[in-house]
């Protein structure tokens, strides 16, 4: 392991995978809402956001518990990437074949079915096989947000935003991220065999709700990932709306709309602040503590609905942008500094699992509850069809997280690893 840990060469392959795994991403989900709403499906988004969240609930588990128990985990990780890529493709092309929106929704299960493990694999690779974590691992995390801001620019300089070619172009980089995989440093197993079906389907992981700060942190990622389900789901109908009105004609003039052109783009300065947030936590490295980290979230994320709210009152698209750039600390203080909690609270033979299960309540329990709340709060409010809508659904989902804000602070206590 040693050797692994200082094998650079080899680590650079990380960075790569870490680059493009996020390059799908950064296509499709910023650029679906407006995608749905150009072939009169708009409505079907709650459940498309939902489907892929419930569908990975127990593949995640499964195979991290197989890369902790039994396979290496960089195999595992390219074959569940190719057969992903399959599905990445029909998911779009059947938008664009006119079939029914439903198909959609079957596909993007079928998808998240497989790649879910795909993130808690990678960071369970990394996290073995560098040194100093605390202060590499955000270095790591930061190639994926590049790769994610790269692909969101050139969806709108390419005029794709609310084009399905953005799928074509996602299958193509995923299937050559599989063949890469391969190539990542050895990640044996380090946990024993699998003695009963719990342990197969990686159920084991929830004992670790028996710790006390690992329960509150679990329950706070499941509650937070609620309102924030709302920010890629209806973020950028926003934006297009705010860019044709007529009080935004000098804002669209500006310098960073020529840059950042469309609202794919613009939903990237996420991922531009987000670049500061990873080089500053990566610079704290092991003097980075949890709780001021995650409550600094929560506020920003609390500020931040304010000024989206602020924007559907306003209609000042100015209100927007600065509200997405606030998304790169939010990101990076919540789930990267949580990552690397988890890691180091945990066993080695548990760590795999241990990421799995973060993953499972925050973007599979939590971006389903937050899919359909969120969907249902938006018919509610008239968002989209009334101005005030805007900021009364903004406006709710801010108290949502002053809630899950309260249960974290007064929740939380620190104890030794």
């Amino acid at each position: 392991m040693e050797e692994a840990r200082t094998n650079s060469a080899s680590n650079l392959w990380i960075g790569v995978v870490y680059f493009l795994i996020f390059i799908p991403l950064g296509l499709c989900t910023p650029a679906l809402p407006n995608i749905l709403e150009s072939h009169g499906a708009l409505w079907v988004i709650p459940f498309a956001t939902a489907v892929g969240p419930v569908t990975a609930i127990f593949s995640s588990l499964m195979f991290t518990s197989m890369a902790d128990r039994r396979w290496e985990a960089q195999k595992i990780l390219g074959c569940i990437t190719i057969l992903g890529s399959v599905f990445v493709w029909l998911q779009f092309s059947v938008l664009q074949w006119g079939w029914s929106p439903w198909w959609y929704v079957f596909f993007q299960g079928c998808n998240v079915l497989i790649s879910a493990p795909m993130i808690p694999l990678i960071s369970t690779i990394t996290l073995a096989n560098i040194s100093d974590p605390q202060r590499n691992f955000p270095l790591y995390n930061l190639c994926g947000t590049l790769g994610w801001l790269s692909a969101g620019v050139l969806v709108s300089w390419l005029s794709l935003d609310a084009s399905t070619r953005v799928g074509e172009i996602a299958a193509a980089v995923r299937l050559g991220l599989g063949g890469i995989c391969f190539l990542l440093p050895m990640t044996r197993p380090r946990g024993q065999r699998a003695k009963n079906w719990k342990e197969v389907l990686g159920f084991k992981a929830f004992t670790l709700m028996r710790d006390r700060s690992l329960k509150v942190y679990y329950i706070s990622a499941f509650l937070f990932a609620i309102p924030l389900a709302a920010h890629y789901m209806y973020a950028p109908k926003l934006l297009s709306e705010l860019a044709a009105l007529s009080q935004n004609e000098v804002a669209m003039q500006s310098l960073l709309v020529r840059v950042l052109p469309g609202p794919s783009a613009q939903m990237a300065l996420g991922q531009v602040s987000e670049i500061g947030a990873m080089l500053l936590l990566s610079w704290l490295g092991a003097r980075a503590k949890v709780k001021p980290f995650i409550v600094t979230a929560m506020i920003l994320a609390l500020i931040r609905y304010g000024f989206y709210a602020g924007a559907g009152y306003s209609g000042m698209i100015y209100l927007m942008w600065i509200g997405v750039a606030l998304h790169g600390p939010i990101f990076t203080f919540f789930t990267v500094t949580g990552k690397i909690f988890v890691n180091r609270r945990v066993s080695e033979s548990m760590r795999g699992q241990a990421q799995a299960l973060l993953s499972l309540m925050s973007n599979a329990a939590g971006q389903t509850s937050g899919a359909l709340s969120c969907g249902l709060l938006f018919q509610m409010t008239g968002a989209g069809r009334v101005w005030i809508g805007w900021t009364l659904f903004w406006s709710i989902l801010s108290l949502l997280i002053v809630l899950c804000l309260a249960y974290f602070a007064f929740g939380y206590r620190r104890k030794p690893d």
